[in-house]
């Protein structure tokens, strides 16, 4: 709480960490992996306890976002080093994250469903790659921007 009246700097909720706060909260939801069967629909034919471990392992990690913008709008540093360190994780895990077999399987699922058309068929791996490579491109960019926004020495002095 401000003293006498005056808002200090850290005190202040500021555009940007709001919106990175809202970024967080959204990003952790949005990216949530359903339920363990359907995640492990996708993932097989690994091992039934390979998969479960990922599974946790990614409830963890938006567990991990979804409490760390919570943490930001407290201006506490732990939680924006949190949010830094799964952003450079996802980067670095990309591909472990989205594999293009998980994609060409729910695009078999869907001709199966009649979702597409089975003229699709010979345009699978590429519809697979193109799929794939959105959600590298969406969780990249969405990775940069948070570092980045974190890391500037501006928004670093609010946590001081």
């Amino acid at each position: 709480m401000p003293m006498n009246g005056v808002e200090t700097a850290k005190s202040r909720l500021t555009i940007g960490i709001a919106l990175c706060v809202i970024l967080i909260i959204a990003y952790s939801f949005l990216s949530l992996p359903g339920s363990f069967d359907s995640y492990y629909v996708r993932f097989r034919p690994s091992p039934k306890s390979l998969i479960f471990i990922r599974y946790l392992f990614s409830l963890g990690i938006r567990a991990a976002l979804f409490i760390s913008g919570i943490g930001i709008l407290f201006r506490k540093d732990i939680f924006r080093k949190i949010a830094i360190f799964v952003g450079l994780f996802t980067i670095a895990t990309i591909y472990w994250k989205h594999p293009v077999e998980v994609y060409r399987k729910i695009l078999w699922w869907q001709i199966r469903q009649g979702v597409l058309s089975v003229e699709a068929i010979p345009r699978i791996d590429m519809l697979a790659w193109f799929c794939a490579v959105t959600s590298y491109l969406v969780d990249i960019i969405v990775s940069l921007c948070l570092v980045y926004y974190l890391t500037r020495p501006k928004v670093r002095k609010l946590f001081d």
